[in-house]
């Protein structure tokens, strides 16, 4: 039969212990699997530094329905990116699942009537207008701007991949 000694047993669970500690401090900060887009929910939204109330307030967001990429998730908070390059913390409460874009073009980009590039223009959309994304092909999106529906060059939005 095999003595077992004390303090070899003692490494072992301390071992064990810090090998369960890792593991739950890795998933407690959970990657999204794949980009995942959202948009702000209220007219005002704050992203924090860390993922708590108590955190300093990075910026104010007074637009519902900016679109943000959730890079990663904790408890009830996501790390978030916005248009603007601004990276930090938003509680999930705060964030819509609907799809939205937001122009970057420096120009009045073109809304078409169909996806070809030669169809008709039915709006000009300047920077910074903000519109629920339909659907996407390679190239091209499908946009609702206030209820004016059409085409628009992918180049031309932040919110899609």
């Amino acid at each position: 039969m095999m003595k077992i000694n004390n303090k070899r047993l003692q490494k072992i669970f301390i071992i064990l212990l810090l090998f369960q500690l890792i593991i739950y401090h890795d998933s407690s900060y959970a990657q999204i699997g794949q980009t995942s887009w959202g948009s702000l929910k209220y007219k005002k939204t704050y992203l924090r530094t860390g993922p708590s109330k108590e955190n300093k307030v990075l910026w104010t967001y007074k637009k519902k329905g900016l679109p943000l990429r959730i890079m990663r998730k904790r408890g009830d908070w996501y790390y978030v990116e916005m248009a603007d390059k601004e990276k930090g913390w938003v509680n999930s409460s705060q964030v819509s699942t609907k799809r939205t874009i937001i122009v970057i073009a420096e120009d009045l980009i073109p809304l078409r009537e169909n996806p070809s590039t030669n169809s008709k223009i039915i709006a000009k959309v300047e920077k910074n207008a903000i519109g629920d994304l339909l659907k996407c092909e390679r190239i091209i999106c499908e946009i609702d701007f206030y209820d004016v529906i059409g085409f628009v060059k992918k180049e031309f939005l932040w919110g899609v991949d």
